[in-house]
């Protein structure tokens, strides 16, 4: 990992990422990402203050793991963000509040922000997405995370739609991208 990895984030993201990958991965799968990122001694973590923080550079490194393993999955990242979102925050909050937490649970070189809100269309930009910072890695499990994210905090009857432009992971700025999130009355 080369880079600049200033800051820090709150146990209680670091327990709902895991409880993502143990929901969707399985035990084996959530202890494959933590002996990739040599991080082993977390997998205990929810046992913790969750008030307390890691720093980033761990952080990133599991990240980094999930990645790694995890290369061309991006059904299954997409599906890990959904799970994250719900763990990272279970009760009823308004998806500008998740958006406001998100921020401050996670502080480093990033923003996450919606730029506008039309109430049945939501644009929000990301700005060094720390879950894609790496060349070759799309951010399936953020783009998860935020649609889950709405989609939870509207009535049942809606539907959560996204739009993105297509980015080239190959860029090293695929990381700062919009993604609008539209509201569908779900018809059945």
């Amino acid at each position: 990992m080369i880079g600049d990895y200033k800051g820090f984030v709150k146990n209680r993201v670091v327990v709902a990422l895991l409880q993502a990958y143990h929901d969707i991965l399985d035990y084996d799968g959530m202890k494959s990402i933590l002996r990739e990122a040599e991080m082993m001694h977390l997998k205990d973590i929810r046992d913790k203050n969750p008030h307390d923080s890691i720093d980033f550079f761990s952080f990133k490194k599991i990240i980094s793991a999930q990645n790694c393993l995890l290369f061309d999955s991006s059904i299954l990242l997409f599906e890990i963000g959904k799970k994250f979102s719900f763990y990272l925050f279970p009760f009823g909050i308004s998806f500008e509040d998740i958006i406001d937490k998100i921020n401050s649970l996670i502080i480093t070189d990033w923003k996450v922000e919606i730029i506008e809100n039309n109430g049945n269309e939501i644009t929000v930009q990301v700005n060094k997405c720390i879950f894609c910072s790496e060349i070759g890695v799309p951010c399936d499990l953020f783009e998860g995370f935020l649609v889950h994210s709405l989609q939870k905090s509207l009535p049942s009857e809606h539907l959560v739609i996204y739009e993105m432009d297509k980015q080239d992971i190959n860029d090293p700025n695929h990381n700062n991208f919009v993604i609008k999130l539209k509201i569908k009355r779900n018809f059945k």
